[in-house]
């Protein structure tokens, strides 16, 4: 049988269960595939001692994988929601037995926070333990995109287990193709719009227009190319969105991605590049992300080195050639939204 990891709160009106929508998504695309869930349940570890947290979410992560049987396999979402320090050892123990572990990689961490000062001792020795650990043990991993792959096979995990996703899928339920874009329709900024993430909102050249979608924008700081249309839950926000592009953009500044999250798209796909081209937009990626290769290629979206180069870059394509970003980040969207990319990945590890 093929199982994926369902991890829960045993006290389900915890807000915390909501999870998010790249997991979500992944658990809808593995059931249409045949996967069965497989629940870790757990109390709520986050008001335990640190000890008796990690002792409790060994036993169940213990007992869960302790149900599977010889020739079965399990799908689990990394980082894991309630990881233990004894994980690894409870996935060779079911490996042992003759089950395959595979996981797909949400987000790497040690990536992440690399050259962040000040970062807690307690938590370099989990996300070691979790990305060096964890994943050595696995069966088969997906990784974002071959700059991931890479970074992974620099570890030390052996460079066939480990496939690309391409891009992450979006699901949108009753969706609606957009008509009419034209490239001088505003930029489209959807997600978490605080200073620490995307502090480049308030650094912005006078042109071109931004559209901005989603949660922690000061408004009192908006500039005058700037329009705020509010947050949205995943699934409505592709209907609300308007513009000509979307932008995948992290960090303080516009001339180039920045500091801790413009520096981790250089390995990572940011979801919201999904978001866009599932809602049919083209995108507008930084030249040195993962993701510009995958746009390139695709011909769904241009790549600029800074913000400022954005207005001239857009002004020099013709309409047709806009259009053809259009119908080719459509053809994309179609297959995001169809889950292709989650389902082409798992079919590698058959």
């Amino acid at each position: 049988m093929k199982y994926y990891l369902k991890e829960e709160f045993l006290h389900d009106n915890n807000v915390k269960n909501a999870g998010n929508k790249a997991r979500n998504d992944v658990e809808e695309i593995v059931k249409r595939e045949g996967y069965q869930a497989l629940v870790l349940s757990v109390d709520n570890w986050y008001e335990m001692s640190t000890l008796k947290a990690q002792l409790h979410k060994s036993k169940a992560i213990g007992q869960t994988l302790d149900q599977l049987q010889q020739g079965d396999e399990l799908l689990i979402q990394f980082p894991m929601l309630h990881h233990s320090f004894f994980t690894t050892y409870h996935v060779k123990k079911a490996q042992k037995k003759g089950v395959k572990v595979n996981f797909i990689i949400h987000d790497l961490e040690a990536l992440r926070y690399v050259n962040v000062e000040n970062f807690p001792l307690k938590h370099k020795i989990r996300i070691q333990i979790q990305e060096s650990g964890l994943l050595g043990a696995a069966d088969g991993i997906i990784a974002h995109n071959p700059i991931m792959k890479s970074v992974l096979v620099d570890k030390g995990i052996a460079v066939d287990k480990i496939v690309s996703l391409g891009i992450f899928d979006y699901l949108i339920p009753n969706f609606q193709e957009k008509t009419g874009l034209t490239k001088n329709q505003p930029i489209i900024v959807a997600g978490n719009l605080a200073q620490e993430k995307a502090g480049y909102l308030y650094t912005l050249p006078k042109a071109p227009d931004y559209n901005l979608y989603g949660v922690g924008f000061d408004e009192s700081r908006a500039l005058e190319n700037e329009t705020y249309f509010g947050s949205f839950l995943p699934d409505e926000l592709p209907a609300a969105l308007e513009g000509g592009f979307g932008l995948v953009w992290d960090g303080d500044s516009a001339e180039t991605c920045s500091g801790v999250f413009g520096e981790y798209l250089r390995y990572n796909n940011s979801h919201k590049a999904s978001l866009y081209l599932a809602s049919g937009f083209p995108l507008v990626v930084w030249e040195e992300s993962a993701l510009s290769t995958f746009v390139l290629d695709n011909h769904c979206g241009i790549a600029v080195g800074s913000l400022s180069e954005l207005a001239e870059k857009i002004k020099s394509l013709s309409d047709e050639e806009y259009q053809q970003l259009v119908s080719c980040s459509q053809k994309i969207g179609k297959n995001i939204r169809a889950g292709y990319y989650l389902k082409t990945a798992l079919k590698k590890f058959d």
